[in-house]
């Protein structure tokens, strides 16, 4: 038996800093992301109880690169905020985030779930619960997700397949598998999303080509390209791509990470013409 607290703090965040309101902190933005508590048996599985991941979380996000910290298949995490420029210079009313995502199942709720045993690296999670972090919707939603964790030979794979009902009449499939040939740090990881909603149906795919390999004593360094193609993410009609290349070096005594990141975001519509937009991040993750 144990529990999670888990607590999230972000005044500066890319999801929300624009050309509007640079340097506009918010040191009052806080969000309650995980408490819950949980039963774990090797026999009968893994129940949890309280706010936390619903089943499909994470199951568009499988990546087994190591560079997942600054590139993964929501490819907004880098630069979500920023609105989008016409051509004429001017800004549209069109976020990164609103053009881009990865239909990733429900995110964190107020739920119980429960995770069966693994079988042959196979296991199944099923969920129930409501939002009720920031704001309260009073929406009952559940999902399904089937996960694989296993070594075959050389080769590490990875995988996740899941199915959610966010509201009535709305649903969400969603996939990712990623494979990792350990003698060469050589991987490939796959992901793809498909939103089924009433007045549009959105989809996207997304490839990364990774190589990790020991360049420095102080831990492994990882390199990796990706590509994503979106449509009707925003809207009918509407195309979404971006190419992105990352870089990671792990510090294994201070159990840290250094990593740099660049994209480029491309979308178009039927209405107005927009420029192509770029991003690089670069910083530091310390875990402990």
């Amino acid at each position: 038996m144990g529990g999670n607290l888990e607590w999230e703090w972000t005044a500066y965040s890319t999801t929300n800093v624009n050309q509007l309101n640079k340097d506009d902190f918010d040191w009052e933005s806080n969000l309650l992301r995980k408490a819950e508590v949980y039963m774990d048996s090797k026999e009968y599985g893994k129940f949890w109880f309280g706010q936390g991941s619903m089943a499909s979380d994470s199951s568009a996000e499988v990546d087994l690169s190591g560079t997942s910290v600054v590139g993964y298949s929501l490819i907004s995490d880098m630069a979500g905020g920023p609105f989008l420029r016409l051509d004429d210079g001017s800004l549209s009313n069109v976020r990164v985030k609103d053009a881009f995502t990865n239909y990733d199942g429900l995110g964190r709720k107020l739920r119980i779930r429960y995770d069966t045993p693994s079988y042959s690296g196979f296991s199944l999670t099923s969920s129930f619960g409501t939002q009720v972090v920031p704001d309260p919707t009073h929406i009952a939603v559940w999902d399904l997700a089937l996960r694989y964790d296993e070594t075959i030979n050389d080769v590490k794979v990875s995988g996740a397949l899941a199915f959610s009902r966010p509201g009535e009449g709305d649903s969400i499939y969603d996939a990712s598998i990623s494979l990792l040939h350990q003698p060469t740090g050589l991987s490939l990881t796959l992901a793809a999303g498909y939103s089924d909603k009433d007045a549009i149906d959105g989809r996207y795919g997304y490839a990364k080509l990774g190589y990790q390999t020991d360049i420095f004593d102080v831990g492994k360094t990882a390199f990796s390209i990706d590509a994503y193609f979106g449509r009707d993410i925003k809207g009918k009609g509407t195309d979404s791509e971006s190419f992105g290349v990352q870089a990671v070096q792990n510090l294994d005594y201070y159990q840290a990470e250094l990593y740099v990141g660049a994209r480029s975001y491309s979308y178009d519509d039927d209405v107005a013409s927009v420029q192509d937009s770029y991003a690089v991040l670069a910083g530091a993750r310390l875990k402990f």
